[in-house]
Formats: C-alpha cells, structure tokens, sequence
C-alpha cells in the first residue's frame, strides 16, 4: 500500500522554503566536480551567517547531524545533484537543471520544481549513504525494503503526472475546464494505489478518468490513513492545496490561464520513465543501480525532457506580456500598477525577514519585484548584504533596507548611501549593467524619503572587476559610481578612482 507521494524530509510547508532550496543549491555547487566530502558539506552548511540565510533556520546549527537530510534527501527527491564514481572516490555533480535554474542570479525555484518533479518518480535512489573519499555507499534497511516493495508490484508512479492527470480527469468527467477541476487527497491515494495507474509513469488518460469516478462511486478502496504531505505542490506555483484538495490556482488574466493550462498539458505529455531498478532483487542489486550513476543523469529535467516541454513548464509568458511597452497589441488585459510604487525603508533586522506568500496577481502588477525577489535569493547576493551590513554597522550607521534597495545608510557626519549588491557568475557585466540603472533609478524615486542631498551611489561586486579592465574608470569617473568588494582577510576595499568618495567607508583604526 502506497501511504506517501512526497518525503517527509523535504519540510516544503513554510513560505521561506524556496529561499531554503535556492541556498542549499548555491552551497552544493561550491563542491560540484569535487570528490565527495561529507565533513565538508557539514562545515559549509554550518557556517552561514543566521543573518543571510534560511537553511539552518528550523534544524539549528550546534549539531551539524541535524543536516544529513539536506545532504542526502535533497538530492534523492528533489535532484540537486549526483554522485559519480572516480579513481578518487564519489565526485560530485550538478544537476543542469540545478544549475540553471537555481545556480544563477535570479534564481527560479518554481521552474526547477515543475522540471524535476514532473520526472521524479517511484522506485528512486532514495536512503542512499555514500562514504567519504570512496566509491562505496549503503542502503538503508527500511528504504531497501520498500524499493524491493515497488519493484516486485512493478511500480513506477510519478506523483506530479499522476495528480496532473487526476485533474484532468476531473475536468473531464464533469464537463468542465481543468481551471476548476479538483480531487481530494483520498482520491489521489486511491488513484496511487490503483496496479493500473501505478505501474507507468505516465498511465493512459482514460483509465484515469476510469479509475476516478470508480473511487467516486465507492468501487475502489482507498487507504485508511496516509501522509499528506503535498506542501511542495504549492511552490510550483501551479496548484492551491485547500480542505484536502489539489486544484489549480486562479489564473490573473487571459494569458495566465492559457499559461496553467499550457503548464497542465506539458506535465501530462510526459512519457520518461526509470527502468533502472525493475531487475533488482536484492538490497545489492540497488546499490549497484544508484551507482552506476543512471538514475542521477535520469533525474534531470534539462537533460531529460524535449525542449518544448522545458520551454513549456520555464517561460513565463504572461509575465512577458505584461512587462511589453504594448501589451494592448496581444489583446491581453493588462493588470495596473500597483498603488505602493514606493516602499518605505526599515532596519534590517538580525534575521531573515519573513517571506511574503506566492502572490501571481502582486507577481503580475509589479514584474520588476518579482526580479528583485527571485535575485535575494541567492546566497552569494545575501552574504554580501550580510558583510556590509556588519561593516556599516561598525562605523556607527544603521542599515535600511526596502523592496527595491538593497541597502541604504547614513554614515554618522559623512553623508548617506545607495547600496545595490551583485553576487558574480558568468554575466558580471550585466549585472553591473543592472546595477547601474538601478542606483540612478532609486536615487530619483526616493529623493523625497532620503533627501535630496549628497546621495552616493555604490555597487558592492563579489571580488574587485578586474576581468572588465574599463569598467573601473567608466563606472568611478565618467557615471560617479562608487565600486567596492571584500578582501578575503574581510576588509572592505575599493579602486583609487572612487577613493575621495569612499573614504568614508574607511574603518578606524
């Protein structure tokens, strides 16, 4: 009997958790083409200021056990990453669709879950141990046991496709659109519990619809208890989980309905499936399956999936539409402008703010806080928020912060400024870009809250721009941009060509 579709390792239920995944997959890809060093993941999972980050923030940092989940759950259900054998022991690698989908400024947790979970599937690599600087790994007992379950039922359910298709069925059998179609969690465990459905990955519509109105009608049983555990549905930004149903969430206009239907159908085209483990027998036979490395480069949906349905499942074109100078030519209706355009500052506290719930109409009416939003979450932006709010605050400033400015400060006696962060990677340059057009942007639209004296603007870059050799002067003399980073000792540096300016920013000695 099947009692549970999603792991109770992944704590999905908080709207702080996509800031959690986004983190977690910033520090694996630290160790990524690295032989496997399990100290090592503990060590830099422990380390992270409680300030920037919402990794440790339910599992408490005094005892680095407390992160094995993350370390073996996250790439087993979710698909993070992979080990592969070496002469030198397991080497880590990334997952592609990590790497571009949650590796990068802007990382987009939604995407990435629609991508992985519409693969991932049972039986999977799940209760794998692997041992440090070697080519061994173990199976748990318990997890052996119940893969051996599924391979002798000849199991291979997909969870995400199963429930896609579930809501599908619904729309079907009462004559409906999918956007109003439901099904309640007895009815996706009975369907889950149905040899006919859960024997591919992908079954038959058909029997699906079949299958739903039997259990409707009470012809088929279902399982007197189960685990609910459907919260990372909710971050996919596809579904609404309310009174123990799944349906989809409501569409904002025209082209965000067409977009969840496009979504909807995409999931249900799949037809990947794992056949890797159907000849397993024994606890051994599993070990010999994970490590071949088959089931790491199955669960990638980059890789794995045509084009056309990663394009499908990643692009937000309703987003687009709205963000067009002519949105009126698509026919599409255009939300307004939010009313609060200007946001007031506020102190930054000595913990991650809360997070705000997925909003897809707030999303909508202000496309540029939906940028915004998706680059705080990455890690190597908020350590570097985190790092110059302690260096501001050791010179005696208290450091603000708002939806759309990173960081502002008052330099006691020596006037005030404009921080926007940029985190690196391959398109420095563009995000300099961005950063430049952001200074000047917010400069203009809250003189009125920070007056409109000598306001100094500063981009705060993860190392000195020394790859860009006429960036230094473009930026400091000819647009009057401050440029500084952190050395590797901790003290904050920056170019001779801002100097005068950045003097102030100095420590005393």
């Amino acid at each position: 009997m099947i009692v549970d579709l999603f792991s109770h390792k992944i704590h999905s239920s908080g709207d702080e958790w996509p800031e959690k995944l986004a983190e977690l997959a910033a520090i694996f890809s630290e160790f990524d083409g690295h032989t496997y060093n399990r100290a090592a993941f503990e060590e830099r999972l422990s380390r992270i200021s409680p300030r920037a980050s919402y990794v440790g923030s339910s599992t408490g940092r005094g005892d680095v056990s407390k992160f094995r989940d993350e370390i073996s759950a996250y790439p087993a259900y979710l698909g993070l990453y992979f080990l592969e054998q070496s002469p030198s022991g397991w080497v880590v690698r990334m997952s592609e669709t990590a790497k571009r989908f949650l590796v990068r400024e802007e990382p987009d947790v939604a995407s990435f879950l629609r991508l992985q979970l519409s693969l991932f599937q049972y039986p999977n690599a799940m209760g794998a141990r692997y041992t440090s600087f070697t080519n061994r790994l173990h199976i748990q007992e318990n997890a052996s046991h119940r893969t051996l379950g599924f391979v002798s039922e000849g199991v291979h359910l997909s969870p995400l496709r199963l429930i896609s298709l579930a809501l599908k069925a619904d729309a079907q059998l009462h004559s409906k659109s999918v956007l109003q179609a439901a099904v309640s969690y007895d009815e996706i465990f009975g369907l889950a519990n149905s040899p006919e459905l859960n024997q591919q990955a992908l079954p038959s519509m058909s029997r699906v619809v079949s299958a739903l109105d039997e259990i409707r009608h009470g012809k088929r049983s279902v399982p007197d208890k189960y685990e609910s555990r459907f919260h990372t549905l909710r971050h996919t930004e596809i579904f609404v989980l309310e009174r123990g149903t799944v349906r989809l969430r409501n569409g904002v206009n025209d082209a965000d309905r067409d977009q969840l239907v496009r979504q909807i159908d995409a999931i249900c085209s799949i037809d990947n499936q794992f056949n890797g483990f159907d000849n397993c027998t024994t606890g051994q036979d599993i070990e010999e399956v994970i490590a071949s490395g088959e089931w790491g480069k199955y669960f990638d949906g980059v890789r794995m999936l045509p084009s056309e349905i990663v394009e499908a499942l990643t692009s937000d074109r309703a987003l687009e539409v709205v963000t067009r100078e002519s949105p009126a030519a698509e026919d599409v209706p255009v939300l307004p402008r939010p009313m609060a355009e200007i946001y007031p500052l506020r102190e930054r506290g000595r913990t991650p703010p809360p997070v705000r719930p997925f909003d897809r109409r707030r999303e909508m009416a202000d496309p540029e806080l939906t940028r915004i939003k998706r680059q705080r979450r990455n890690l190597a932006h908020k350590e570097l928020i985190d790092k110059m709010d302690l260096w501001l605050r050791s010179l005696g400033a208290r450091p603000q912060e708002n939806e759309h400015i990173d960081m502002f400060a008052k330099i006691p006696d020596d006037g005030s400024f404009i921080f926007e962060m940029k985190s690196g990677g391959d398109s420095i340059l563009e995000q300099i870009r961005k950063g430049l057009s952001q200074l000047y942007e917010y400069r203009f639209r809250y003189s009125g809250m920070i007056g409109e004296g000598d306001i100094s603007l500063c981009l705060v870059l993860p190392e000195s721009p020394t790859s860009i050799p006429w960036i230094t002067e473009y930026l400091c003399k000819d647009r009057e941009i401050n440029l500084c980073w952190f050395e590797e000792g901790g003290n904050l540096a920056w170019p001779e060509a801002c100097a005068e300016r950045m003097v102030v920013m100095r420590a005393s000695a």
